[in-house]
């Protein structure tokens, strides 16, 4: 069950890449360009408009390639006209330019053993096969609405304070350590969950394709 659930999200990424040339970054610079954008953008809120509300994401310090890599697409226009195309009933909705627009540079792994997939939680996808290193796509996002789920047996390896918080907001233990948790849903949670709600189609696709764009605060 496991392995079968990381692949709704490890198997996406592989399926087309993006002629968006305006966007990409050279992959042996994506390091050097991030940080350097990072120190030049010091924001850290973004809004996600979509037609039910708005949904507020605040971006972790922690994971500063990451933080800068979602900057650079909202500032630079990437996140304008995108959509959540896919929804895992009760785990999560995941966003971005889908397959036609899909960027080909990756982005290093910032796993950080405190930041979890708690309950609003936002992550990167990233590529299945070949990646080792767990390195993100950079225009893939899922945010997490698991709810409480966990007991304290299953939660014990982890340390008091990360199991309290899956113990009263809930999330999905298995991502932990797979993918990078870049931010979380500040505001706007009951938006993310009338999203989810929406009935799905074949392969986790909802009947409505809920469109966003994005802007930086």
């Amino acid at each position: 069950m496991k392995m079968n659930r990381l692949g709704l999200f490890l198997a996406v990424i592989g399926l087309g890449l993006s002629s968006c040339s305006n966007f990409e970054i050279p992959q042996d610079e994506v390091t050097q360009t991030l940080t350097d954008y990072g120190k030049e953008h010091p924001e850290n809120v973004v809004n996600i408009h979509t037609r039910f509300g708005d949904i507020e994401i605040t971006l972790y310090k922690e994971t500063p390639l990451h933080r800068a890599n979602f900057l650079r697409l909202t500032n630079q226009g990437y996140y304008d006209d995108r959509g959540f195309y896919r929804s895992v009933k009760g785990v999560c909705i995941q966003g971005g330019g889908e397959q036609r627009d899909q960027l080909s540079y990756t982005i290093p792994a910032e796993l950080r053993p405190n930041l979890i997939h708690k309950r609003g939680t936002v992550s990167m996808a990233r590529y299945s096969e070949n990646n080792p290193e767990k390195r993100s796509s950079s225009t893939e996002f899922f945010i997490v609405t698991k709810g409480i789920y966990y007991n304290e047996e299953e939660l014990a390896k982890y340390p008091p304070a990360l199991k309290d918080i899956y113990l009263k907001q809930g999330g999905e233990i298995i991502f932990d350590q797979e993918y990078t948790v870049f931010g979380e849903v500040t505001k706007g949670m009951d938006i993310v969950e009338k999203i989810a709600k929406i009935p799905l189609g074949d392969f986790e696709r909802p009947t409505e394709i809920v469109k966003f764009s994005i802007n930086s605060k």
